[in-house]
């Protein structure tokens, strides 16, 4: 795995040992930054759940993005080693929470891009996105990158909509969501 683009471009990044993380595939994370690439990351706010390995908010560290919180209560010393292979020392926060915990500790704060990456079928995408709403951490115009199963539904939402949703092989869906009123 490693830095699509950007001022890291190349950097291989470490993966933890065994099955507990299904780290983004690098053909898949080209495609997101891809699409994402029109809006930008300069000067963004990135919010990185269920984090892994860190590569998505690192991804857009290496883009622009002036700073990533990261989320994941199983793999923050490896998040810390990654960002530091990237030269983002100074660029993000960890918080080694479980992921309800750790968002409420961020209300009040607002994200240009959030991307969340929950273990497959354990009913928690659309336990984040309520929580994501409760706290109200999107900025506006800003956009909800969920990755979750193709089993896994969005329910709806009314502070949210999913504007574009994209498959990538036999089990991995990729849903666009933004707020659906600004300052909501």
């Amino acid at each position: 795995m490693r830095i699509i683009a950007g001022s890291a471009k190349g950097r291989i990044l470490k993966s933890p040992k065994g099955m507990l993380t299904r780290p983004t595939l690098d053909r898949t994370r080209e495609s997101l930054f891809n699409i994402l690439e029109n809006d930008g990351f300069n000067g963004a706010q990135v919010l990185d759940i269920f984090a892994g390995t860190g590569a998505l908010g690192l991804e857009a560290l290496s883009r622009g993005a002036v700073h990533c919180v990261f989320i994941d209560h199983r793999t923050h010393r490896l998040i810390a080693e990654n960002a530091k292979i990237c030269g983002f020392s100074d660029m993000y926060e960890v918080l080694p929470l479980e992921m309800s915990r750790a968002v409420s500790r961020l209300q009040g704060q607002k994200f240009q891009y959030i991307f969340s990456d929950p273990p497959y079928d354990k009913n928690l995408v659309n336990t984040t996105i309520f929580n994501l709403g409760i706290y109200n951490l999107l900025a506006p115009g800003g956009c909800i990158l969920m990755e979750h199963s193709r089993r896994e539904d969005i329910m709806y939402n009314p502070r949210f909509e999913v504007v574009r949703e994209k498959t990538y092989g036999s089990d991995t869906r990729i849903s666009f969501i933004r707020a659906t009123q600004e300052g909501v």
